[in-house]
């Protein structure tokens, strides 16, 4: 079973969150024309703000936080009274992870220009960020009562809020909204497809998901999130077919290739399944459940020095996994070293709860230990 069995050996829980955002989005050649553009202007007048500040948001479209934080900065130095501009570097420090920059910048860019709708959305996704539900909860009401033009991204991501507060019925409701607002965007369908897969409504969540295909075709989302439903319906090879999609449309979306390598490797096709755990890699070296479950093949298949390796690198990225900790006990045991699987288990009953499958696995380690 791909969702029971093997997601606890690899470390991939059967997820449908989408990472295809707004933003991975966005019109590519768009924002380097802007740029373009912006940057004649600024070079035949230094001290246009306004240009300054639509070539910082260009920069932070794509995924440029410095150039964009410089640029916004710029813009606010130039004219201190730009509300749209704090608005700018407040998004850029944010991706900075500067937390309590990001909210002093929005709150001053609502301050300056009550009237610019989409600094409250960013304030309300700073809440969120910082976790602070009810203030995001509040902050994307506040956004859809001031601002028409902010009500579909504002809805979106309030229910996201409401999801991570485990309130599925205010979730649905907002990304139901959301689709009466914007009949033609994919996004709402991917999310609400979250909900019903959770809720175990495996149809209607692929309903969604087809929605999402139809709408935009040439969007790695909606795939993916089928590849998330097959993968729940034990269908691995419509999750691979859809997955082959994903990295077709979009090349560096990591976690595609990290499910189907787990996918591939359960139909026992370790050579193709090699190469997308090498590629995750390659796009995010910081990648530790990557790692861990590249050594899950590696065991299973009796490289246990390569094995090691993995689960060894897997722990130094994140000393606190309690996953990759647990594995590499049942490696140690494997290698019938319990000195080693011992410390291991023992470091897993140590930890805060993060992982019931490992707390429960080290405690019969032990057992079997002893």
């Amino acid at each position: 079973m791909i969702c029971g069995s093997m997601g606890r050996v690899f470390g991939l829980l059967c997820s449908v969150t989408i990472a295809v955002t707004a933003a991975a989005r966005a019109d590519e050649a768009s924002n380097d024309r802007v740029i373009a553009e912006k940057t004649e202007i600024i070079a035949a007048d230094p001290a246009n703000a306004v240009a300054y500040e639509l070539r910082g948001e260009a920069w932070y479209m794509k995924k440029d936080k410095d150039r964009a934080f410089e640029d916004c900065g710029a813009a606010i130095r130039i004219d201190p009274n730009f509300g749209r501009a704090y608005n700018c570097r407040g998004r850029a420090s944010s991706a900075k992870g500067d937390r309590d920059r990001a909210l002093a910048d929005y709150n001053e860019a609502i301050r300056l220009d009550p009237g610019y709708g989409p600094s409250y959305t960013s304030r309300a996704e700073e809440y969120f960020n910082r976790r602070d539900l009810d203030r995001a909860i509040a902050g994307f009401t506040e956004a859809i009562e001031r601002s028409p033009k902010q009500a579909y991204r504002a809805l979106v991501m309030r229910g996201e809020v409401y999801a991570a507060k485990g309130d599925t019925d205010h979730a649905v409701a907002d990304y139901s909204e959301a689709m009466q607002r914007n009949p033609a965007a994919a996004w709402p369908y991917e999310l609400r497809s979250t909900i019903r897969l959770h809720k175990g409504e495996i149809d209607a969540a692929l309903d969604d998901c087809d929605s999402a295909v139809r709408l935009e075709p040439g969007s790695a989302g909606g795939h993916y999130c089928r590849a998330m439903v097959f993968l729940k319906k034990d269908d691995a090879d419509s999750t691979i077919r859809e997955l082959d999609d994903v990295t077709r449309i979009m090349p560096s979306f990591e976690k595609a290739y990290l499910v189907r390598a787990v996918v591939l490797h359960g139909k026992g096709d370790d050579k193709r399944a090699l190469a997308d755990f090498d590629e995750v890699i390659r796009l995010q070296p910081g990648n530790s459940e990557a790692y861990n479950s590249r050594a899950g093949m590696f065991r299973d298949t009796g490289q246990h020095d390569r094995a090691l390796a993995d689960y060894n690198e897997a722990i130094r990225l994140d000393p606190n996994s309690q996953l990759a900790l647990v594995n590499r006990g049942l490696l140690y045991m494997m290698m019938s070293d319990p000195k080693h699987a011992r410390a291991d288990f023992n470091s897993v009953l140590a930890l805060p709860l993060s992982d019931k499958w490992a707390v429960d696995t080290a405690r019969e380690g032990l057992g079997f230990l002893k």
